[in-house]
């Protein structure tokens, strides 16, 4: 009998460790992965092996209790060294790498790409096209009187912009997403009729406008002017308040975040994989993957959400619209500088060149261990490798899902940011790497030779 075969043989299994069960995310069955790990440790055959001949010449073969307490003590040390120094990272095994990855668990960047010098340039000449003449405080300022001559004589509520033009990641050109928070609204139903008494208030005051009621799990309606899409509205989508202003807050934190989420997103659009409707990544979604990589980074560029999270917030609060129809709303995190500051012993340390931080980010998820699927839980700092070729992203405040991938999607996705990765080693501009996809997906492309 050696190694495993001995636990087994014994007719008692190798107990899972406390810390691997919760190190894996709620709803997976961690009793498919403690045995992997075992038996992927190179020398855990000889180290059992060696156990039980030395007990068994020591204390006699048929002292089998003995042998097994000691195997299975053997079995939890080396297990729990495995997991903490490999399979949090990216594990080696299984034919994985781990690439600059170093064994505090952080992300080691590397200048091994040819444009290291010209990327910033093309950086910062594809941002300032992105930004320019986008007027989006004057967009959402027209949008605002809109709605507030349009609701508040029917309704009492409270009026949130949230997504891209409230969380310092806009583009120009994108849209204006608002949430309308009202009382005793709690089901679909109702989101859709107060929805219904918007769009004939609008169509009154201005009936130049169109208004387009979407029956989807979450309900919006859609203002047209001129056949353009000025501006979507949810009601209390209050988890869109919150995630806004996460994003918004962190943003702040120093100017390459906004900079280089931009570039991402417009990276994105033209690469067809910016459209959740369409099972691709939402823009919230890619900030997560962004955020993750971020607080990894050997000095890290932003905070874990940890560190900043406040204990006060409960989640019932959160998903309440009483609670966002105050004068005063207190975010579940620290939203002031100063308190992120006090919490975040990196702050403003990190002295990355942006070129370099760009392209790590196309190397650290073009890795062979996202090939076949991730579990991305920015809360717990952790990523995972699905088997699957599926992928799933959880939100760092309400701790669920915020999009899940089929096994096609994750695959056109996973190749899209690995082309990208490799264009960017070899050399290529990043207008080349932002060139539109010729797929049959829609999405809206921006046009930067028009701005």
């Amino acid at each position: 009998m050696h190694g495993i075969n001995a636990i087994i043989k014994f007719n008692m299994p190798p107990q899972i460790p406390d810390h691997i069960k919760n190190a894996f995310i709620q709803k997976q069955k961690t009793s498919k992965h403690v045995p992997y790990l075992l038996l992927k440790i190179k020398d855990y055959e000889k180290l059992v092996s060696n156990i039980l001949n030395r007990v068994s010449k020591k204390e006699g073969i048929n002292k089998f209790d003995d042998v097994k307490t000691n195997a299975i003590m053997a079995c939890r040390k080396r297990t729990h060294k495995f997991y903490y120094t490999s399979y949090r990272n990216f594990s080696q095994y299984n034919n994985c790498t781990t690439p600059h990855i170093n064994k505090n668990n952080k992300i080691q960047l590397t200048n091994d790409f040819l444009n290291m010098n010209s990327l910033k340039n093309e950086i910062s000449n594809i941002h300032e096209k992105l930004t320019e003449n986008s007027f989006i405080d004057k967009k959402k300022e027209e949008i605002y009187f809109l709605l507030k001559n349009a609701i508040f004589p029917n309704l009492k509520g409270k009026i949130y912009f949230i997504g891209s033009c409230e969380n310092n990641i806009w583009i120009k050109n994108s849209d204006i997403d608002s949430c309308i928070v009202v009382e005793n609204c709690e089901d679909k139903n109702s989101y859709l009729y107060i929805l219904k008494v918007i769009k004939s208030a609008i169509n009154l005051i201005y009936p130049s406008l169109t208004v387009n009621i979407i029956k989807a799990s979450v309900p919006i309606a859609k203002i047209y002017k001129d056949q353009t899409n000025i501006c979507d509205i949810s009601i209390n989508n209050t988890v869109a308040i919150v995630n806004t202003q996460l994003v918004s807050c962190l943003c702040s934190i120093d100017e390459r975040i906004p900079i280089i989420n931009r570039i991402i997103k417009y990276w994105a659009k033209q690469k067809n994989i910016n459209n959740r409707s369409q099972g691709t990544f939402s823009s919230y979604a890619l900030f997560l993957l962004t955020y993750f990589f971020f607080q990894n980074l050997e000095t890290p560029l932003l905070p874990s959400y940890k560190s900043i999270e406040r204990a006060s917030i409960t989640p019932f609060e959160i998903n309440s619209e009483y609670f966002f129809l105050q004068d005063e709303v207190e975010m579940p995190f620290y939203t002031k500088i100063e308190d992120i500051k006090n919490n975040f012993q990196e702050f403003q340390k990190n002295t990355d060149d942006i070129s370099k931080l760009l392209y790590g980010f196309f190397e650290f998820y073009s890795n062979d261990v996202c090939k076949n699927g991730i579990t991305l839980d920015v809360y717990n700092n952790q990523i995972i490798e699905n088997k699957d070729m599926t992928a799933n992203i959880y939100c760092p405040i309400t701790r669920k899902i915020v999009n899940t991938y089929s096994i096609n999607t994750w695959k056109k996705m996973f190749e899209k940011i690995q082309a990208a990765y490799i264009q960017l080693k070899n050399g290529s501009s990043l207008n080349t790497i932002c060139e539109e996809a010729k797929d049959d997906t829609s999405n809206i492309k921006i046009d930067l030779k028009g701005m």
